[in-house]
């Protein structure tokens, strides 16, 4: 595998999930400096283990709550102070949950749009000064929920689509400054969002179509379909693009 990624230090929220971690262990093959962050911290030493295994330099491994924009503000300080500079962020941290729409709480919503889209602006905001120093990107996890809709989840829905009008408008507005930002939307991707207990009384065929390709058993991507699109779109291979939104999803959009 190429080392188009050497020298580049890269921030990864949620990285102690399946899609983060993934992604950490993709960023780290191609010669990347990481910056590991997540609510969960206990995961993420044996990942800083085998990351630097792969790319020969140990991540820096920090601790934040998405659902806290104090903490998600703090984040990209902290990044830096560990390594002097970041040339680019991987939003990954999410929040998923299901409920008849009619039974969700002012509460739960909030919470939901704040761990989904809110703490992806406030990250990128931060983020901002120091990428316009490198000529830096964003490339921020969208859903296939935001392009098609998603019942039982329609607060995920609403904040994955906020992500892709983020996206877009963070991009139009510091393309001057030479900063990229993209999104990914993925489909139906094997994590502990697959996991998630259906609602009582739920169509599970509404909940999410799945694709019935041959070769996507069971409808479910890989979380390392997802990593090589991260991969892809932090480097310069992508230098050209900027505001897009790349659909990971196995062509299940299509059905």
């Amino acid at each position: 595998m190429s080392r188009r990624l050497e020298g580049r230090t890269i921030l990864v929220t949620g990285a102690a999930g399946a899609i983060g971690s993934a992604t950490a262990r993709r960023l780290a093959r191609e010669g990347a400096r990481l910056v590991l962050a997540d609510r969960l911290t206990e995961p993420l030493a044996a990942l800083a283990d085998e990351a630097a295994g792969l790319s020969g330099a140990r991540p820096a491994v920090t601790g934040y709550d998405a659902e806290s924009p104090l903490s998600s503000a703090a984040l990209v300080d902290e990044a830096l102070a560990a390594t002097g500079r970041l040339d680019a962020v991987c939003n990954i941290a999410g929040f998923y949950a299901k409920a008849h729409s009619s039974e969700v709480s002012d509460d739960d919503w909030d919470r939901m749009l704040q761990i989904n889209l809110a703490s992806v602006f406030t990250i990128s905001r931060q983020a901002i000064p120091h990428l316009a120093k490198t000529r830096g990107c964003v490339v921020s996890t969208s859903s296939l929920a935001a392009l098609e809709g998603l019942a039982y989840a329609t607060a995920y829905a609403v904040a994955k689509a906020g992500v892709i009008a983020l996206t877009k408008s963070l991009a139009a507005e510091y393309a001057a400054a030479g900063i990229r930002f993209n999104a990914i939307c993925p489909g139906a991707i094997r994590s502990q969002m697959s996991t998630v207990a259906a609602v009582p009384g739920a169509d599970p065929d509404l909940a999410f179509r799945r694709s019935r390709l041959p070769g996507f058993e069971g409808g479910y991507g890989e979380p390392s379909d997802v990593a090589a699109a991260f991969a892809y779109l932090v480097s310069d291979d992508a230098r050209y693009v900027s505001g897009s939104v790349l659909v990971v999803d196995g062509g299940q959009f299509l059905l």
